[in-house]
């Protein structure tokens, strides 16, 4: 079984960058052309959709990037169908990353008669443990390739849960070998609607099973009445968070700048990338974002001033 050992070394599949970490973020078709423009500012791509038929351009990403598997593989609460394990085969063949993703989520209800929103958490409960246990074992060894987990941003809690989202997270790694994608701006929410210290929160969760970290934007929800995550610049505290994540995750291969949306604009993406990488202190291929070139703006002072600080 294609797994992760403890501190988050790849067993079976070879890491894309050896040396350093790997800075990237999601393909969004429309800036595909920009994309294959720019220099080696952007290190891996996350696939969260599987390639348009129309998109003539995949072909060259895929040459020039890296790509991680990000898609929707199934609720992992139940059992995949063999649709949508060979689904997930073919996506990652196509992909051929170093490891594939999947979520802390629920979508439907056991029956599918009601289907819920893509963030909504699972029961922490015993049943639901093993539940996801054995699916995610099922997925990894019909794909063989290493399954980092994504946590889901809790925005209130459920009197049936017997366990913390921490404790629930560390039981399922040590039983699934699968590693950790820790997405920062979901777990500062979490903190926020908790009223708890964002650093003392994320202290309580596996960093050691950490693979790959997301970052990205907060800004405040018109109809939440509150933050929530958004396809923008990530804010000075959650690069800040990530960074201090990174010191204690020894495993960590990936830092992945979590935008997708077809609102997203050339220039915000990659100033996106270039404070990342920044703030993560991956210097060596700031590319033309960091010069100024042709085709890429250079960080604003705005975007300047919240990586300085």
């Amino acid at each position: 079984m294609a797994t992760f050992a403890k501190g988050g070394d790849v067993l079976i599949m070879r890491s894309f960058i050896a040396e350093r970490l790997s800075i990237g973020t999601f393909y969004n078709p429309h800036l595909a052309e920009e994309l294959l423009s720019d220099g080696d500012l952007i290190d891996h791509l996350s696939m969260a959709d599987p390639p348009a038929a129309e998109d003539a351009l995949f072909p060259r990403i895929r040459e020039k990037f890296p790509l991680l598997l990000h898609d929707y593989l199934g609720q992992l609460a139940d059992p995949l169908s063999d649709h949508a394990l060979e689904r997930a085969r073919s996506l990652q063949q196509l992909y051929r990353g170093p490891w594939i993703a999947e979520h802390f989520q629920c979508l439907h209800t056991e029956d599918s008669k009601y289907t819920l929103d893509y963030v909504f958490p699972p029961l922490y409960t015993e049943d639901f443990l093993r539940r996801f246990v054995a699916n995610a074992r099922r997925l990894q060894d019909f794909v063989e390739a290493p399954l980092v987990m994504e946590n889901i941003p809790g925005f209130f809690s459920v009197e049936h849960a017997q366990m913390s989202e921490a404790e629930f997270l560390q039981r399922f790694f040590e039983e699934s070998g699968c590693g950790f994608l820790i997405d920062v701006p979901h777990l500062w929410l979490a903190a926020h609607y908790q009223q708890r210290d964002p650093r003392e929160y994320i202290g309580t969760f596996p960093l050691d099973r950490v693979v790959e970290i997301h970052v990205g934007g907060i800004e405040d929800d018109r109809d939440l009445g509150g933050p929530w995550v958004a396809p923008t610049r990530p804010t000075r505290e959650i690069l800040e968070l990530g960074v201090w994540i990174a010191k204690r995750a020894p495993g960590l291969r990936a830092v992945t700048v979590d935008q997708f949306s077809p609102s997203l604009t050339g220039n915000v993406m990659f100033e996106s990338v270039a404070m990342t990488k920044k703030a993560f202190g991956v210097d060596k291929a700031l590319g033309k974002t960091a010069q100024g070139g042709a085709g890429v703006q250079a960080c604003t002072p705005e975007t300047e001033a919240i990586v300085q600080g």
